[in-house]
C-alpha cells in the first residue's frame, strides 16, 4: 500500500510552480490508487492553455516532485521524504465545471451559459457571458430577443449555480463584442481557438 501523501505539503510544493508559470490552481486532489498515489492538479489561466503548455507545466511539476534525496524546498523541508510513488495528472477544467469565481466568469466571456438564481421563486437565465463590472460583483449577460441583442445585469451573489453550455452555433461579431471580446479574440474564436 502506498505511503500517504500530505495534500497540504504537495500544495506547498506545487502551487509556486503553477503560479510562476501563469496558471491558477483550481483543484488539487491526492488519492491512493493501488500501489501509487495519484496527484490530480486542475489548472487554468486567462486565455486557456493548450496541450503543449500543460505538458511543459507537468514536466516542471514533476521535476519538483522528483527532487533528489536530501533536497530541501524553500522552507527547508525534505522534498523526497514526503513523496512515495505517485502519478501526476495535470488537467484543465472541463465545460461542466461550475462558474464560481470572478476569474471563471472572465474566462468564459462570450460563451453560452445557463444560470440558476437563488431567488424566490427560482429563476433560470440563459445567454452569453459578458463582462464583469469593475468590482467583479456583477455580470453582464447578453441575450437575444425579437428586438435584437439585450443585456441584463446579474449580481454574482444571486447566482446559485451556473454552467457553460456546449454551443455549436457561431455568434455574430456584434454579439461577441457586447460580451467584451476584442477583434483578436473574436478572430481566434472564428478559427476554433475558443
Amino acid at each position: 500500500m502506498p505511503g500517504a501523501i500530505d495534500r497540504d505539503r504537495i500544495s506547498e510544493l506545487l502551487e509556486p510552480v503553477v503560479t510562476g508559470n501563469g496558471f491558477d490552481v483550481e483543484e488539487l486532489t491526492v488519492t491512493a490508487s493501488g500501489e501509487e498515489n495519484v496527484i490530480t492538479l486542475m489548472v487554468d489561466r486567462d486565455g486557456g492553455a493548450g496541450l503543449d503548455e500543460l505538458a511543459a507545466l507537468s514536466r516542471s511539476l514533476s521535476s519538483v516532485l522528483d527532487g533528489e534525496p536530501g533536497d530541501e524546498d524553500a522552507s527547508g523541508h525534505d522534498v523526497v521524504s514526503a513523496l512515495p510513488t505517485y502519478t501526476l495528472e495535470v488537467t484543465s477544467p472541463g465545460v461542466d465545471r461550475p462558474l464560481t469565481a470572478p476569474r471563471h466568469w472572465r474566462r468564459a466571456a462570450g460563451r453560452k451559459v445557463v444560470i440558476d438564481l437563488a431567488t424566490e421563486p427560482a429563476e433560470r437565465l440563459s445567454g452569453r457571458v459578458g463582462p464583469l463590472d469593475e468590482t467583479e460583483t456583477t455580470l453582464t449577460l447578453v441575450t437575444k430577443s425579437g428586438k435584437g441583442l439585450l443585456t441584463q445585469s446579474v449580481p454574482l451573489e444571486k447566482v446559485r449555480v451556473a454552467h457553460v453550455q456546449v454551443d455549436f452555433s457561431e455568434p455574430g461579431a456584434a454579439e461577441l463584442q457586447m460580451c467584451g471580446l476584442d477583434a483578436e479574440q473574436i478572430e481566434a474564436r472564428r478559427k476554433g481557438n475558443k
